[in-house]
């Protein structure tokens, strides 16, 4: 490897690095003020439900842009690495539609092997983050494959703001 090759991967390995370190920092600060916000109750059904909100952002943020990204990386041209991102893109967002229906259509007996059928409503409504997947799962596998870290770096940091905007706003609310 050149060492030009060597300087821009440890420069996308300090971003990844930063833009990691600044999501662990909004995941742990809102915490805090949204328990004292939804009380013991709220931040029951919030732990309850994370979960099935933590296993979808695996897919849609580790598991299959790695695997995506590798694809891409082997694909021997720019063509051929956009249509590796398309493939990639509709076969996710056919997964990505059957676990929504299945959250919507079986939400119930999951609410009810928790013991929490007032649950329901809270597993459909988190459901919708599946139909997000496929395009942050072809994005960030496609920039990681193209060893476009910034563009990784700065989706992971966007996606955690509005992560917690989106649960601070639902709790203010």
């Amino acid at each position: 490897m050149h060492n030009q090759e060597m300087k821009h991967l440890m420069r996308g390995a300090w971003i990844l690095s930063l833009s990691s370190l600044i999501a662990k920092i909004l995941s742990a600060v809102y915490r805090v003020p949204f328990q004292n916000m939804v009380g013991d109750t709220g931040f029951y059904a919030y732990q309850q439900i994370y979960p099935i909100y933590g296993l979808g952002m695996t897919f849609a943020l580790s598991g299959f842009p790695v695997y995506i990204s590798k694809l891409v990386a082997e694909a021997d041209s720019d063509e051929a690495k956009l249509t590796v991102a398309h493939q990639s893109r509709v076969i996710l967002t056919w997964i990505s539609w059957a676990l929504f229906l299945g959250l919507q259509i079986f939400g119930g007996v999951i609410a009810q092997a928790m013991a929490d059928p007032e649950l329901l409503p809270l597993i459909q409504t988190v459901a919708f983050m599946f139909l997000t997947m496929p395009l942050l799962a072809t994005g960030r596998g496609y920039f990681q494959g193209t060893f476009d870290m910034a563009k990784t770096a700065t989706s992971q940091v966007v996606e955690q703001v509005v992560r917690v905007a989106v649960i601070l706003l639902a709790a203010w609310w």
